[in-house]
């Protein structure tokens, strides 16, 4: 069993970003037919293919196949790429379902995301017995990470951190107006925060104003039509990006005419990637922005403050780590076993 990707910890953002708009530009890969499974694990902060039955070097043409990346840019990121094969492979997937690799330490979605991972890939037939063994494996070890550890303690999702960022700029989220973009998990999250920290008017927009409207009755704001989410800047204090647009849908020149009417700050979080804010080159007094980098930056200090979960969670890791290993030897032996009887049936 193979794993290849690249994620926040070996690439700048640039990098993952360029990945993130060509694999949204690809063709859909086969990859099934070439190997024994397959699971592709996409989020804002990395891109994983999970393979067996195929050696590493193959595993990394898969890689480049599953993202549709030219050879330019597979020569620009190769640095980054990892691969990983067996244990390794194992260990790092039950590392990323606790949340032990996420940018938030111990972050909450990202259990879902390998979640979701492992279904849209059984709805495809792809991964084989080692891949849905381990994923299991990697779902005992995240939900028992955040169980019987303190790892959970103060642990948020990026969306709520962002959540966060913007109270502590603004000072005070009551009375404030947050415009949200988006409506996936990502953007529910941050409405969901935005309303529990008492936030004065929460406004959602989205390119599909059912969608909108959905998620505005969900969380108790109000829907705002897509063309509208730029006139609205001005009238705002905090905006949340969190679209899955494959271009800027904030542009530089509304961000700098955005006028705040009280003379607050207008904060802007931007949690899509590719990143969908400009940045102005001359950013305006009183306009704080904040991409995913930016915002993982200014999380360090509260993710020291929970390392000391880190050797318990790993004890857990390496217990169901070791449990899939052993159960992945055994049915090899058995396999071995099998396939000389045969033989020996054959030639007798």
């Amino acid at each position: 069993m193979v794993q290849v990707g690249i994620d926040h910890s070996s690439a700048p953002l640039a990098a993952i970003e360029r990945l993130h708009r060509s694999l949204r530009a690809a063709p859909p890969a086969d990859l099934r037919s070439r190997c024994d499974g397959a699971v592709r694990l996409v989020t804002c902060h990395r891109l994983e293919l999970y393979v067996e039955g195929v050696s590493a070097p193959v595993a990394g043409e898969l890689f480049s196949r599953w993202l549709g990346v030219s050879h330019e840019t597979a020569a620009a990121t190769a640095a980054h790429v990892i691969v990983r094969t067996f244990e390794v492979a194992g260990e790092h997937l039950m590392r990323v379902a606790a949340g032990l690799e996420s940018a938030v330490l111990g972050e909450d979605q990202i259990q879902g995301q390998v979640r979701d991972a492992y279904r849209s890939a059984c709805s495809a037939r792809e991964p084989g017995p080692l891949l849905h063994r381990l994923f299991h494996a990697a779902f005992r070890a995240g939900r028992r990470a955040r169980s019987e550890t303190p790892l959970k303690q103060g642990g948020r999702s990026l969306a709520g951190s962002a959540v966060a960022l913007i109270d502590r700029e603004l000072g005070d989220l009551q009375g404030a107006a947050v415009l949200v973009l988006g409506a996936g998990e990502m953007a529910r999250v941050a409405a969901v925060r935005l309303r529990e920290r008492g936030v004065g008017r929460l406004i959602l927009a989205n390119r599909t104003w059912a969608r909108a409207q959905e998620l505005a009755a969900a969380v108790g704001g109000e829907a705002l039509p897509w063309a509208w989410r730029e006139r609205i800047l001005g009238e705002v204090d905090g905006v949340v990006c969190a679209t899955g647009a494959p271009a800027a849908v904030v542009t530089a020149e509304s961000l700098s005419q955005a006028r705040n009417p009280c003379g607050r700050k207008l904060v802007v979080i931007d949690l899509a990637m590719p990143r969908n804010v400009e940045v102005p080159d001359e950013v305006p007094a009183g306009l704080v922005i904040a991409d995913i980098e930016s915002l993982t930056r200014r999380l360090d200090e509260d993710a020291e403050r929970r390392r000391g979960a880190i050797a318990a969670a790993q004890a857990i890791i390496a217990e169901e780590l070791e449990s899939w290993v052993s159960w992945a030897r055994t049915r090899e032996e058995r396999a071995g076993r099998e396939e000389s009887t045969l033989e020996g049936s054959v030639a007798g």
